[in-house]
């Protein structure tokens, strides 16, 4: 028996190490030269965004011979610091720091969401770390110098394109590259970020800072913000990693990038969607993207307000239709909008946006925040090729008179063939909702109950035209927060369960 992890055969080390974090594999392969040899880190994606270090990162991970070949994803992370908050006088100081009052304020709002995110949640390990940071929180004085810093590497790096310039690099030292992904959301919320990239790694303990989103948004959510045209300067440089990637992939003919990705994580936002209204150098660009031979991913996130009150020009154009139709061997399709409900809106025609006649081997197909008809819904659904195995709908509106998610389901079971197909080859259907506390991110999440009424004798999981699940029914998760996962139930019963306090220490803040 050996007496250390040394002694054991490299196998077992390596099989060992397969269920730590990268992080932890770092300080493993510190201690010895037998156990760095033995491990290797994980490296299948790279970050990339206007920073000097995430730039560096990536480079170095791109002239390795090490670790090149296994990268299959390439993360853009989009957010851009900003030298004053839209709206923020920034001349006024906050006396007792002498900072600027939109920066002292901000991170004041941050310490509240965080409180407020967090609620009557026991102290799960995750808020254990996030409370950590809270009681280290640097003096307003000492962030602001810090994020002074962040903000003028940054515009040194836009000045020069040296994130456009390292993307071009990268791109063919990348084998095994597949994927890319464009996101405003990569900072996630203070002390708990989507993605740890190497910039916000560096982030010294405690540093509390304004999180940079750079695409429009509301932090409220109290209403969502109009899409602009196309056309203005402004606009466009609001989606500068946009502009950037897409022209990168269309030039670069040594890559197998086949995904593309845009992804705001359920914030609000996301790519203008005006980009579809006329042609222009973007849409060109995104075009040949997705003309590529053997293209089998797309995922949009669409920034679409004010278009639900003028019929859509946006989708009634047909350039997006045009450009998803190039992609014929499409397998992952994904459409994301911000769209609210409201009387004076019509729906989208599904035929209006996807090409189903041009799709013979899609296998998911997922539609969120979108207005419809649940006839035009339907039929939809049933022209998808044999091939689809998964259906994701979430936050559906329905016009008066045009459906109900009950009417949906219903539909779905009654009209469609897949209840007579093999179970094999049955598409699994998932439903999300809104839950009862409205926060970016968090969703009610019905599957089982739903397989069970297309496919079995459950029943159907809403009630009348309720747009909500029936209570006790799904699983509510929060996409910033993988450990927030719990039943769709009360909040005396999660206490009951376990996820919150007991109510006598509830405190409301």
């Amino acid at each position: 028996m050996p007496h250390s992890l040394t002694g054991l055969p490299v196998e077992i080390i390596q099989i060992t190490a397969s269920h730590l974090t990268n992080s932890a594999i770092k300080t493993l392969r510190l201690t010895c030269k037998t156990l760095c040899a033995a491990v290797q880190l994980r490296l299948d994606r790279v970050f990339l965004s206007a920073n000097p270090l995430n730039i560096a990162v990536f480079l170095a991970v791109a002239n390795s011979d090490t670790f090149r070949h296994g990268v299959k994803e390439i993360i853009w992370d989009d957010a851009r610091f900003v030298e004053c908050l839209d709206g923020a006088p920034s001349h006024v100081r906050d006396p007792p720091t002498g900072c600027p009052a939109w920066f002292v304020d901000a991170c004041k709002e941050n310490i509240e969401e965080l409180r407020f995110r967090k609620g009557q949640d026991i102290d799960r390990p995750d808020h254990v770390k996030r409370a950590e940071q809270v009681a280290a929180e640097l003096p307003a004085k000492i962030c602001w110098q810090y994020y002074q810093n962040l903000f003028y590497q940054q515009e040194d790096v836009i000045i020069f394109n040296k994130d456009a310039k390292a993307l071009r690099y990268g791109l063919p030292r990348f084998p095994a590259l597949r994927r890319v992904t464009i996101t405003p959301a990569a900072h996630g919320w203070l002390f708990a970020p989507l993605y740890e990239t190497p910039m916000i790694r560096a982030f010294p303990k405690g540093f509390n800072y304004p999180i940079p989103r750079s695409w429009p948004n509301v932090p409220s959510g109290e209403w969502k913000p109009e899409a602009l045209p196309w056309e203005d300067e402004e606009v466009q440089q609001q989606y500068r990693g946009f502009s950037i990637v897409t022209r990168a992939l269309a030039d670069c003919t040594d890559h197998q990038v086949s995904e593309f990705i845009v992804d705001v994580n359920y914030l609000g936002t996301g790519l203008n969607s005006r980009v579809f209204e006329h042609p222009c150098a973007e849409y060109e660009d995104f075009a040949t993207i997705l003309r590529r031979p053997g293209f089998k991913r797309l995922d949009l996130d669409l920034l679409v307000g004010h278009q639900e009150l003028i019929s859509w020009p946006c989708f009634n154009s047909g350039h997006l239709y045009r450009a998803i139709a190039e992609a014929r061997a499409l397998e992952h399709i994904s459409l994301h909008t911000n769209v609210e409900p409201d009387s004076r809106t019509s729906f989208v025609p599904m035929r209006t946006l996807f090409p189903v006649d041009d799709w013979p081997a899609l296998r998911h197909f997922e539609l969120s925040r979108l207005i419809v008809d649940q006839d035009d819904l339907v039929a939809f659904l049933d022209a998808l090729p044999d091939t689809l195995r998964s259906v994701h709908l979430s936050f559906l509106y329905f016009p008066d008179n045009r459906g109900t998610w009950r009417g949906l389901l219903e539909d779905i079971r009654d009209k469609l063939d897949w209840r007579t197909r093999d179970p094999s080859s049955r598409p699994r259907v998932t439903v999300g909702t809104a839950t009862q506390y409205v926060q970016f991110g968090h969703a009610v999440w019905v599957d089982e109950e739903v397989q069970a009424f297309l496919y079995a004798d459950g029943s159907n999981p809403f009630v009348g035209n309720e747009e909500v699940v029936v209570s006790d029914l799904g699983v509510v998760r929060d996409s910033f927060e993988p450990a927030y996962e719990r039943p769709n139930v009360s909040d005396y019963v999660l206490a009951k369960l376990g996820y919150l306090k007991d109510p006598k220490e509830w405190v409301f803040v």
